[in-house]
């Protein structure tokens, strides 16, 4: 499908203004949009303006729109009623007219903002008024996210986050429920010890989580802070720790549920400090009077990575021969190596 997105207003022209502002969320919610509409295999255009006039504004993403062909024209906005609200109001989505294609998929739209946020369902509400949606040529739906000055509403948006709404968005507009498997993660079964015999290294054709996001990550291409953002991890989120020796400073590789795919990522890097990452541990140390090595491979010959203590709590991934690879707490984030088997008490 040829979809038109549009981020509402400009900063020369602005949108609403309350506890956040309109033009610069719905930039955010919109740059989600189109990221997984793209995913979705979806032939996507930004028609959002730079800074111009009011006029220029709607012509500008109207006109794009109806020149690239689209058969589907989506705005971002965010609304506004008064000048401070403590309560909740809610979202939705307005069409030109009721009957036509725009109605199923605004329908879609409002229903699983509203079903995966919490966000007030408002429904779908028809304006022959409203100039984007007069003035295209294809179906076209102007999405009010959520009212700026609506303290609960602007609670909800924070915690859920734009990148989360756009996904919601995305995955309305193409009919794919995925982002529901998020809600399941949480019951998927933990990640196995596995033995050398039993595992070639390779993860990507299965997800055992094994650890938990405190807080939102980026998932990155590189262990740097100098990185390309490869999506979402969200704050709660279950995720898989690689089974692979890592001493690489605050980064761990992991993959994650990809919702709009159904299935695992690639390896990716995220943050492994302690105060974002929470690991699944499964066994303790035991029987040290001073401390066990952290190797970087499983020999008595290898360099040494760091210590553990007695006592302290690991993540076991695979035992090879007299070694367990584990992931441990290193001090300054978590790491993974390898230590002495008979040192290791795993949880039965």
């Amino acid at each position: 499908m040829k979809i038109a997105i549009r981020g509402g207003h400009n900063f020369q022209a602005p949108g609403a203004s309350g506890i956040i502002d309109e033009t610069t969320e719905d930039r955010k919610v919109k740059d989600a949009v189109i990221k997984y509409l793209a995913q979705e295999g979806q032939e996507v255009i930004d028609v959002t303006p730079g800074e111009c006039d009011v006029n220029t504004d709607l012509e500008y993403g109207v006109n794009k729109a109806n020149a690239f062909g689209a058969e589907l024209f989506a705005s971002i906005h965010f609304n506004k009623a008064y000048d401070s609200y403590s309560g909740a109001i809610g979202t939705e989505v307005w069409i030109y007219a009721t009957g036509g294609k725009a109605e199923p998929i605004a329908n879609r739209v409002v229903n699983k903002v509203s079903t995966e946020t919490g966000l007030i369902n408002r429904g779908v509400k028809v304006s022959t008024g409203l100039y984007e949606l007069r003035k295209t040529s294809m179906a076209a739906m102007i999405i009010e996210v959520c009212f700026v000055e609506a303290e609960e509403d602007v609670r909800i948006y924070r915690e859920k986050g734009a990148d989360f709404i756009g996904r919601c968005i995305a995955e309305a507009i193409v009919n794919n429920n995925a982002v529901l498997l998020q809600n399941l993660k949480a019951d998927l079964p933990s990640k196995a010890i596995q033995t050398a015999a039993s595992s070639d290294g390779s993860t990507q054709d299965k997800f055992e989580p094994n650890a938990v996001a405190k807080v939102s990550l980026d998932p990155r291409n590189k262990p740097e802070q100098n990185y390309i953002d490869l999506g979402e991890i969200y704050e709660n989120e279950r995720i898989q720790i690689l089974a692979e020796v890592c001493d690489k400073q605050y980064f761990l590789p992991v993959i994650y549920w990809k919702d709009a795919f159904g299935k695992p990522s690639d390896k990716v890097w995220v943050n492994s400090k302690q105060e974002v990452l929470a690991i699944d541990t499964n066994a303790t140390v035991i029987n040290v009077q001073t401390e066990l090595d952290a190797r970087y491979e499983p020999s008595p010959e290898s360099n040494r990575m760091g210590y553990v203590k007695n006592g302290e709590r690991l993540l076991v991934h695979k035992v090879e021969g007299n070694y367990a690879l584990a992931t441990y707490y290193a001090g300054d984030g978590y790491k993974t190596a390898y230590f002495t088997k008979e040192y290791i008490n795993i949880d039965k």
